[in-house]
């Protein structure tokens, strides 16, 4: 029964340490200051612009669809 216990204290005292490491490393994060993002990371608030060329070609894609559906929906 000795060994039991013996076992039993040996780990408690062994989950004890760690649980003390534990409450360091997080006592350790929180004093920790905010991790600063990159300034590739980091927008603005504004969006990214389109070229010309992409432009026009989307609204030629718009235009195309728009007249298929007027299409279909005259038949």
């Amino acid at each position: 029964m000795s060994e039991v216990l013996e076992g039993l204290l040996q780990k408690r005292a062994s989950l004890a340490a760690e649980l003390g490491a534990l409450d360091v490393g997080i006592a350790a994060y929180r004093r920790a200051p905010a991790p600063i993002k990159s300034a590739a990371v980091q927008v603005k608030g504004t969006k990214p612009t389109m070229s010309l060329a992409a432009r026009k070609k989307l609204s030629l894609l718009a235009k195309a669809r728009w007249a298929k559906k007027r299409k279909e929906d005259k038949k």
